[in-house]
């Protein structure tokens, strides 16, 4: 029953976050589509290594790395 529950609880916790960083993502580029004419005039002149920051993965990497060393292998 315990192990259920905490599957549970897991699974409603990573549901919450991906929402959560769904919608923060959205907000995120609409706020940024007013500067995109600006951003790109300026990228013509300085061309600039694009680094990618996905942080609703790496905190989804960590859970399921902590989940699997305190749920056992089933």
């Amino acid at each position: 029953m315990k192990k259920s529950t905490t599957r549970s609880l897991l699974f409603v916790l990573l549901l919450a976050v991906s929402i959560g960083a769904y919608a923060f993502l959205n907000v995120a580029s609409y706020n940024l589509g007013s500067q995109t004419e600006a951003l790109q005039e300026q990228q013509l002149h300085e061309p600039e290594e694009a680094t990618l920051v996905l942080p609703d993965v790496r905190l989804i990497k960590k859970v399921v790395e902590h989940s699997k060393r305190l749920l056992p292998a089933s």
